[in-house]
């Protein structure tokens, strides 16, 4: 090749790489819109979170909203939000779930709100790890912590039970495919992958998957294909009325019930009130 047009052909390719990344840089923009500004506080119905603060692996502080546990019970439910939303908005829907007993500790990302860093999907991952950490020393030794994913929550809430021990985890509104959250095709440059599906084969923990009926936004079919591909201990509860946004009045119920239930050994013997459809499953015998 005519050392012209080997330069030529060199500096195309470098000029497509260099698109690439700004493309991929834009798509991871488009794909997690991460709000900025500080955390809004909502109105509390009652005892107002602590604020605390989180060390990722690689040294980014992350800032939290934890109700610790009461009436004796030590548990803590890790609660993950989903994009274009916050941790604040997202403990304003939970503060139902503290009443309980359990504990609540509301997560937040790198590069949403103040938080530093830019959102990946290995920082995400890295984000629920640190606050995992911070859940487990919370929790002690005698104690168990579950994780709970709205949305794009759900699927790092997977992603985390691939990597740590819990005790169950529970998804809500979450996708199945990357290309149901990625808007304006931009799927095609995110160098993220979302892989729930084949994720599903390493998690060993109870998995409670709820959704809306009405959810349009990401359609129920995404909850009931990684029911289908879960080799856990599982359930899958679908709500009529209720659309993509939490509605943790009536998710509430069936979480703290499911969680109860596993706690007692009785994980496929709930019982669902109301306009919600149920169905459980063991986990396959080979595990």
């Amino acid at each position: 090749m005519p050392r012209a047009q080997f330069m030529l052909l060199f500096l195309v390719s470098i000029a497509m790489l260099v698109a690439q990344s700004g493309c991929a840089h834009f798509a991871r923009e488009q794909l997690y819109a991460p709000p900025v500004g500080p955390i809004a506080m909502p109105e509390w119905d009652g005892a107002a979170p602590q604020r605390v603060s989180v060390t990722t692996e690689d040294g980014l502080g992350l800032a939290g909203l934890y109700w610790p546990a009461t009436n004796g019970n030590q548990d803590i439910i890790l609660v993950l939000h989903g994009r274009r939303d916050n941790a604040g908005r997202m403990a304003g829907y939970v503060q139902r779930i503290a009443a309980s007993g359990r504990g609540v500790l509301v997560a937040s990302y790198r590069g949403f709100n103040d938080n530093p860093g830019s959102p990946t999907e290995a920082g995400l991952v890295a984000d629920a790890r640190a606050f995992f950490r911070f859940a487990r020393e919370q929790a002690g030794s005698n104690a168990d912590v579950y994780v709970f994913g709205h949305s794009l929550g759900g699927a790092v809430a997977i992603q985390l039970a691939a990597r740590e021990e819990l005790a169950g985890v529970i998804t809500l509104a979450t996708f199945s495919d990357l290309d149901e959250a990625a808007p304006y095709f931009s799927e095609i440059f995110i160098p993220d992958s979302w892989a729930s599906i084949a994720t599903l084969g390493r998690v060993t923990e109870p998995i409670l998957f709820i959704h809306g009926a009405d959810d349009d936004y990401v359609e129920p079919a995404h909850s009931r294909r990684l029911y289908a591909t879960s080799c856990s201990l599982a359930a899958l509860a679908i709500i009529a009325g209720v659309r993509h946004r939490p509605n943790i009045r009536l998710v509430e119920p069936l979480l703290v019930g499911w969680i109860d239930a596993l706690e007692n050994s009785q994980g496929r013997e709930i019982s669902i009130e109301g306009t919600a459809s149920w169905e459980s499953k063991d986990a396959c015998a080979t595990r």
